[in-house]
């Protein structure tokens, strides 16, 4: 059965997209060109730009994929704990999602949108429904429930960028010796 051209374009986008989120990881954002991104997508390097009109927008776009995938990788592995496994369990999950290759490209993005406004502006759309996803997610996930909405968000923050803190950092300065400790105090901190 043919492929509509609907079906066409989304796979075309997924296959660009894809592209985008390895060539962030293998060579980073500043040499992340629609030609290197088009090439390995297997298409003109026109074509990202007939569905996206900016590299921003395709780079955007590309956020919000990784931030798809990291919530799902997230939902999927919290949901593999049972209820018994604690709070360390979770934060473990947090850790390991904040050090994977596919978070990198999250990294590299938000330092680039640091100093591009168009790119700044863009991510930050991206952002704001994507910390509401966290929220929500974690929410159900973390047995912090006895905290006060607020408390709750100030928790999940200060979690979310200690382990994005420490994944910046690890490629250069390793801790490995550090690791359990740091969930173990975390947790400690978080259920008082």
């Amino acid at each position: 059965m043919a492929r509509t051209q609907q079906q066409r374009r989304e796979e075309t986008v997924t296959r660009l997209l894809d592209a985008g989120i390895e060539t962030i990881i293998d060579v980073g954002y500043a040499k992340a060109s629609a030609a290197v991104i088009a090439r390995r997508a297997g298409v003109s390097d026109g074509a990202l730009f007939r569905h996206f009109p900016t590299m921003g927008d395709f780079m955007a776009a590309t956020a919000s994929e990784v931030m798809r995938r990291q919530l799902q990788r997230f939902a999927d592995r919290v949901a593999e704990l049972s209820e018994a496994q604690s709070l360390p369990a979770v934060l473990a999950v947090v850790r390991d999602i904040t050090t994977s290759d596919t978070n990198a490209v999250l990294y590299e993005l938000l330092v680039a949108a640091r100093t591009d406004e168009k790119l700044r502006r863009a991510m930050r759309r991206q952002l704001d429904g994507y910390t509401t996803a966290i929220y929500e997610t974690a929410r159900t996930a973390t047995g912090l429930q006895h905290l006060r909405d607020d408390e709750f968000r100030a928790a999940v923050t200060i979690v979310t960028n200690t382990f994005d803190g420490a994944a910046l950092v690890r490629p250069v300065l390793r801790q490995p010796e550090l690791e359990e400790g740091k969930i173990e105090l975390l947790a400690a901190l978080l259920k008082r």
